[in-house]
């Protein structure tokens, strides 16, 4: 696992907590990301003692420590994980405006991404 890729996942642990738990499915998506990033016993291990602990967008995540193809994929993940569940909730939707603000992205930009992400999810779920 790269560190850009471990930055991405902490983002993700942030954006999970938006809703106050972090819970399925969301926790779900989270190991599929530490599989897919190839993370390694050790790196599983601190990923996994990180999200125990609630995270904020402006204490966790990172911004300058990613290019703008690892904010997009950041943001995408992130719009994907406040849909994993079928529902995207009020805090959730904020969080996402939020991160979309602290990584940069117009709003023309972040609904493009959102909006496919909500496709995504559907087609995950369906």
């Amino acid at each position: 696992m790269t560190p850009v890729e471990k930055t991405i996942v902490k983002s993700l642990v942030a954006v999970a907590w938006a809703d106050g738990t972090l819970a399925e499915p969301e926790s779900g998506m989270i190991d599929s990301l530490l599989w897919a990033f190839g993370a390694s016993d050790e790196q599983e291990a601190e990923l996994r003692e990180f999200a125990k602990k609630k995270r904020t967008i402006k204490g966790d995540i990172v911004a300058r420590a990613l290019d703008q193809d690892a904010r997009e994929l950041l943001f995408a993940h992130a719009a994907l994980l406040t849909h994993a569940d079928g529902k995207q909730t009020p805090a959730e939707a904020k969080l996402l405006k939020s991160l979309a603000e602290h990584l940069e992205f117009s709003e023309d930009a972040a609904r493009r991404i959102s909006e496919h992400a909500q496709e995504r999810a559907k087609g995950l779920r369906g």
